[in-house]
This record gives C-alpha cells, sequence and structure tokens, in this order.
C-alpha cells in the first residue's frame, strides 16, 4: 500500500508536468498564469508528498512537509482565480494581492511551525496506519485557513453552476461542469482527509490526482486553453473602449483595463457609484471627464432568445472630437458675435447714408429746382451761362450721390433687380442722345453698332442695364481724346424664348496698363493717376457697374492695349417679349413715350394740393416747380397738421415728405387712410422726400401711399405722377408760351 502511494505520486507529477509543458508552449494570458501557477502549485505539492512518504524520520519528515507548503497554500488560491477569470469575474488587483499574502502568511507560519503553535498545536512522528507518518494537531490558523478553503470551494461552486444554467453553448456547458467536480473531488478529499479515517494518509492528494486527469481532459480534449477565446480577450484587454458589463442586478461582472483606468475604484460586485454615474450620462447625455480626456457612454442589452441577462456599457474616448467641437463652437460664437456686429455696423451705415442721402439732397433739391425755374425765363447769355453751369454741376453732385448710395446698397446685399417689359431701341437712342452730348466739342466720334435681328422688346432691368452701358460709354469718351467710341449690341446667342445680349464698349482712347487690370474694379481706385491727373471721378462707376452685371447674372470683361484703347463687354439673358426685329437702327425713329412729350403740356387750374414738408426751402422750391400747372397749393409743416388739414377741405392729390417732426409722413398716411369714408381711402398721397434708399419706396406702398418722387425734383416724374393721379377731368391741355 505505501509502495501503491508513491506510486500514485510519480503519475501526478509525470501527468502536471506534461499539462505545465502544453501550457507554457502557448502564448501567455490571464488564464494561462492562473493554470500555470496551480499546476507549478499541485507539482511542488506531490514532490513534497513524496518526500514524506519516504521520509525515515520525524525531522526529514518535517523538511518534506514544509516543501509542500511552498505550493500547498496556492493551489487553491490559484484555482479560485484560473475559475473566475474562466467565467468572466473581474477581481480588483487589491483583493488578488491580498489573498497572495494571505497565503504567503501561511506558507511563513509552516516554514516556522517549530518556533509556535498557531498553525500546528503538537507534531509527533508515529509508525502507525498505512505507513510512518506525521500526526499534527491543528491550530487556531490551520482552522481558519481551512474555513477560507470551504469558502473557496462554495464560490467556485456557485459561480459555475450559474453560469452552467445560463449558457446554451454545449461546450461551455460541459467545461463548466468539469470544473465543479474537480472542485468537488478536492473539497470532499480534503474533509475526508480532515476526519481522519484514512490512518495518516492525505488522501487530498488523491483527489488531486484525480482532478489533474480531469483537467488534463480540459486542456487536451475541451480546449479550456482556446486560443481564439485567449486572442478575444486579449483584444478586449487592449481595445481603446472601455467595457464594462452587469448582470440582470446591476452588480458589475466584468470590466477591461481601459474602464479600470477611467473608474480607478471599479471592482466585480455591487458598484452603485459606477453605475449610477454611467445610466446618468447616458440618459442626461453628458460626457464623462477623467483628468484631460473625454469620455461618452452608451449602453447595449445582453439578451437571448427573449432573456435578459445584463447588460454591458462601452465608454468611448472623444478627447480630440470633443475638443475639436468645442474649438469650432468657440468659433462659431466668435463669427456669430462678429456677423452680429457687421450687421450692426451695416444697419448703421444703412442709417447713416439714409440720412445722408436726405441731407444732401434736401440743399440740392433748392439748387436744381430753382435752377430749373430761373431757366425757364430769357436771360442775358452770360447770366444763361451760369446757370446752365449750376444746373451742371448740380446734377454731376446727385449722380455722385446716386452712385454712392447704389454702391452702398450692393455692399450690403439689399439691392434688387427690377425686370419688367422694355423697348431695347428706344433705351439705346436714349443712350446714344447722352453720349452724343458727353462728346461735345471733342474729335470723338460715337458710333452705334446694333444688329438688326435684335428682338425689339425683351423683358429684364432696363434702368440697371442702361446704368451699365452709360458708365462704361462714359468713362470710354472721358479717357478719349479723338477717334471713336463704339457701342456694340447684338444677339450672341438664342434659345426658346430667350436671347443672349453681347454689349461692347470699344474707345480708341488711352487703354489701360496691364498691371492695373486686376484693381480697375475696385472701388473708389482710379489707374494711372500721373497720366489721368484732372480726369473727374470717384472710381466708383466700374465698381458699380461690375457688380450690377454679376446681379443681372452675367460678367463684365475688359480687353486693352495701352497707347491704343480698350473695350469693355458683357453677356447677358434677356426673355423675348415680341417677335418684332429692331432692323436697321440708323434709320429707327423714336416711339412716342411721356420721357420725350413736352412737360408743360396740361394745366390743372381746379385742382387743390397739399404740400407737406418741414423745410420752408423745399416748400418754397415744389411751389417754383409745379408753378406751371397752376394748381392751388397748401402748405403743412408735419403729418399731424396734413391729418387735420385733409379733414378740414378736400384735396384731389397730397404730397408728403418723410422725416418730419412731430409726426413723419407714413405716419400720416397710415392714420389718413384709417380715417372713415371712401375719400380717405381713394385720396392719392405721394411720397415727395429726399430719402433715396432702396426699400423705403416697399416702406411708402405698406403705408398706403400711391407713388414716389424723389428729390430733386425730375419735371418729367412730376409730370407722370400729376397725369397720372390727378382727375382726369380736371386736367385742361396748355399751347406752349415758352
Amino acid at each position: 500500500m505505501h509502495l501503491f502511494c508513491i506510486l500514485i505520486q510519480y503519475i501526478g507529477i509525470i501527468i502536471l508536468m506534461a499539462e505545465a509543458f502544453y501550457i507554457i508552449s502557448h502564448k501567455p494570458s490571464r488564464q494561462q498564469q492562473y493554470l500555470t501557477f496551480l499546476i507549478l502549485a499541485l507539482c511542488i505539492n506531490f514532490f513534497g508528498y513524496l518526500l514524506e512518504l519516504q521520509a525515515p524520520t520525524q525531522a526529514e519528515a518535517m523538511v518534506a512537509v514544509k516543501f509542500s507548503y511552498l505550493g500547498k497554500p496556492y493551489i487553491a488560491l490559484c484555482q479560485f482565480l484560473f475559475v473566475m477569470q474562466i467565467c468572466g469575474i473581474k477581481l480588483s488587483r487589491k483583493l488578488i494581492g491580498a489573498l497572495f499574502c494571505m497565503h504567503t502568511t501561511i506558507v511563513f507560519l509552516v516554514l516556522t511551525c517549530d518556533r509556535h503553535t498557531l498553525f500546528y498545536n503538537s507534531i509527533a512522528y508515529v509508525d502507525q496506519g498505512i505507513f510512518p507518518h506525521l500526526e499534527t494537531g491543528h491550530g487556531i490558523i490551520y482552522n481558519l485557513y481551512s474555513f477560507v478553503l470551504v469558502i473557496y470551494a462554495a464560490i467556485i461552486t456557485t459561480v459555475c453552476l450559474r453560469r452552467y444554467l445560463r449558457t446554451k453553448d454545449e461546450s461551455s456547458r460541459k467545461k463548466f461542469a468539469y470544473l465543479i467536480m474537480i472542485t468537488l473531488i478536492t473539497i470532499t478529499g480534503f474533509l475526508i482527509y480532515l476526519s481522519g479515517v484514512t490512518q495518516g494518509y492525505d488522501i487530498t492528494l488523491l483527489a488531486y490526482l484525480i482532478d489533474a486527469v480531469l483537467l488534463a481532459i480540459l486542456i487536451f480534449r475541451e480546449k479550456i486553453i482556446n486560443t481564439l477565446a485567449l486572442a478575444k480577450d486579449a483584444a478586449v484587454d487592449f481595445l481603446a473602449e472601455g467595457l464594462i458589463v452587469v448582470d440582470n442586478d446591476e452588480n458589475i461582472i466584468y470590466f477591461n483595463k481601459k474602464a479600470e483606468q477611467i473608474y480607478s475604484g471599479i471592482s466585480v460586485g455591487a458598484c452603485e457609484t459606477v453605475v449610477e454615474n454611467l445610466n446618468e450620462c447616458i440618459l442626461e447625455k453628458k460626457n464623462i471627464m477623467q483628468d484631460k480626456y473625454v469620455y461618452t457612454a452608451s449602453s447595449h442589452l445582453i439578451e437571448q432568445d427573449h432573456t435578459y441577462y445584463g447588460k454591458m456599457y462601452v465608454l468611448t474616448d472623444i478627447t480630440n472630437s470633443y475638443h475639436y467641437t468645442q474649438s469650432i463652437k468657440e468659433q462659431a460664437a466668435i463669427m456669430k458675435e462678429l456677423k452680429e456686429q457687421a450687421e450692426a455696423a451695416n444697419q448703421s451705415k444703412s442709417a447713416f447714408v439714409s440720412n445722408m442721402s436726405h441731407e444732401i439732397r434736401t440743399p440740392m433739391n433748392a439748387i436744381i429746382g430753382l435752377t430749373d425755374v430761373l431757366l425757364r425765363t430769357e436771360r442775358p447769355p452770360e447770366e444763361q451761362n451760369y446757370l446752365l453751369h449750376i444746373q451742371s454741376s448740380g446734377k454731376a453732385l446727385l449722380n455722385l450721390i446716386n452712385d454712392l448710395l447704389d454702391f452702398s446698397k450692393i455692399e450690403a446685399g439689399k439691392f434688387e433687380i427690377a425686370n419688367d417689359t422694355y423697348d431695347i431701341a428706344q433705351m439705346l437712342r436714349d443712350i446714344q442722345v447722352i453720349g452724343s452730348t458727353r462728346i461735345g466739342d471733342k474729335n470723338v466720334e460715337l458710333v452705334m453698332d446694333v444688329d438688326e435681328n435684335l428682338p425689339r422688346l425683351l423683358y429684364g432691368d432696363e434702368l440697371r442695364i442702361r446704368q451699365v452701358i452709360i458708365n462704361i460709354m462714359n468713362n470710354a469718351i472721358k479717357f478719349t481724346d479723338q477717334g471713336s467710341v463704339t457701342v456694340t449690341v447684338k444677339q450672341q446667342n438664342r434659345r426658346e424664348e430667350q436671347v443672349q445680349l453681347f454689349v461692347s464698349v470699344k474707345d480708341t482712347g488711352q487703354g489701360i496698363r496691364q498691371q492695373d487690370l486686376a484693381s480697375l474694379f475696385n472701388a473708389f481706385t482710379q489707374v494711372d493717376l500721373k497720366k489721368n491727373k484732372g480726369k473727374e471721378g470717384t472710381g466708383l462707376g466700374l465698381a458699380i457697374s461690375h457688380q450690377l452685371v454679376e446681379l443681372m447674372g452675367g460678367e463684365l470683361c475688359v480687353l486693352s492695349e495701352y497707347g491704343r484703347g480698350s473695350e469693355f463687354y458683357f453677356t447677358l439673358w434677356e426673355r423675348i417679349e415680341s417677335s418684332e426685329m429692331i432692323g436697321n437702327f440708323s434709320e429707327l425713329k423714336e416711339l412716342p413715350s411721356d420721357r420725350e412729350e413736352d412737360i408743360f403740356t396740361f394745366t390743372l387750374p381746379e385742382t387743390n394740393v397739399l404740400l407737406v414738408d418741414d423745410n420752408e426751402i423745399n416748400q418754397e422750391v415744389a411751389r417754383a416747380v409745379m408753378e406751371p400747372f397752376e394748381m392751388k397749393i397748401d402748405t403743412a409743416s408735419n403729418g399731424k397738421e396734413a391729418l387735420e388739414m385733409v379733414q378740414e377741405k378736400p384735396y384731389d392729390l397730397v404730397f408728403m415728405d418723410h422725416f418730419m417732426p412731430v409726426m413723419d409722413g407714413v405716419t400720416a398716411a397710415k392714420k389718413i387712410r384709417e380715417l372713415e369714408g371712401t375719400y380717405f381711402k381713394n385720396l392719392p398721397i405721394v411720397a415727395l422726400t429726399a430719402d433715396a434708399v432702396q426699400g423705403v419706396e416697399a416702406e411708402f406702398y405698406a403705408a398706403g401711399m400711391n407713388d414716389f418722387v424723389s428729390k430733386p425734383i425730375a419735371l418729367e416724374d412730376l409730370s407722370r405722377v400729376l397725369k397720372q393721379w390727378m382727375p382726369k377731368d380736371k386736367i385742361r391741355p396748355q399751347n406752349k408760351k415758352q
């Protein structure tokens, strides 16, 4: 029997060494580490007990016991850690360290057992039983240690049993069944040994041998050391994301290294602080801030066959994107603030331009209006010449004001293109007259090259096309001292109901240097200042023309040779409104129009007009300008007076200024329209104002006004308004007297 026990030890050592060699040959992992330590601890225990079986004296037997305890206390610990790892239960490093310290203390107590009675309270060598052996009395630490081993066995059995019942995979169920058997066999052998029925033989070693066989089956046949599973475990540990797994009771059962870095105090089991923090972050969409890192949390249910097993939290590192987003938000906030500042500045500028337009046009109204009045009568040639110079300078200043307003509106993005049907032949005839007048006594010929097959009636913004061509043409005339200026308008392409106009102005003037072409369309810029010294201009005309063409869907381009001349050209798509062609432009007769008719062809002696203006000079100018129409004119200094006067006396038309004290013109117009009676609803109210900023017309119409005349008062506009809004039965024809 003694030899049989020795043989068992040898067999156990051989099996364990084979298992150790197989495990060590694989890539290290936590499972392999714990399993390797377990097998090494078993080998030491088997070898030590083998020495004890062959020891002839108590001293030698005691040495063999001490040697076996170099491995024996770690068997249960390594088995416990190995099973926890297999079952996916994460133990904190502090707990593992504490357990190793406890078992190392057992080793120390056994190595020094001849000096105290804590572990063994008595030691004797007896020649009884199956073979001579040591008989030891159990001290208090031994009993506590035995109790710990029972706890290990209970935990392992419980955990493996739960995994066995939950898993549906047959291979995994078999693995957990083997682990339960190994644990039960070990604890059974230990309890039998403690009972003393084995007459000194430590049957725990036989239990360990059976366990070694079962372990060999797990390793070699059931592939418990699964390379793929190990790879998955390693991959999970080295993921950039933190993973935390909880069961259906919200107890933590697993976490990887990244999660441990994020939550330094995390541990397996109930950890309400961590779970509550995760749930709060997910529900409230908050980020987890950890030092300089930022993480976002998400959760995923773990279920199979409609059975809920728990939840997995995923912690994703969003540090870079978070800081990038924060940077973008900060930049967006800055941009928003800058935008608001720019809009405020733009509004201030628009208000300033509107105010300056009003303030400048008010005296200009007097200068131009009274000059026109004086020019109606015959005067000595010298005085006539002076008046013509005043009129010309006033109109030049007015054109400059208009250019500044146009540029301001375009720059603010408030300029609108107003399309309507127009006669291109009539427009070009007007441009020809303006160009010829502009040339005056210069030795320059104005050539109009107009395509005969160009449709006569088109749909577009006639006013802005006219403005662009006149700007370019006036520039060409200004910088051409001799030779010609050719205005070319032809049909470049045609499709269905649209025609592409090609418009060109070519001169034989001084030309433009190549280095100046890039800045040619910049506002307030004049090129070649030395050569052009003395030439009038603000540098706005070309800038405005360039932007107007772009607003209409084209592009203004230039070709130039310094010293030989320049050509400005652009193309525009316009809608065809009539099949009639222009024909021979040189033979074209002007169509009759209101603009070409004699202004003073009618009088209104029976009409009553209310003129509302807070400026006495403006009232005097308006009276003088309107004098030929023979109207009866009453005046009011503000909107409140006008409101009272229209209720006291019937008027045929009201001319209403915009900005006035007490009550402005817009408010007055609204209040007149609110009065009861068809007279107040139908009374023609015409805005007569120096505020020429785009957008005010819409404000006037919204207030109930019928029309708009800008200051300085253009006689053509005044005649048109009177003809349109005065009662037809009160218009009287007038024979020319002037």
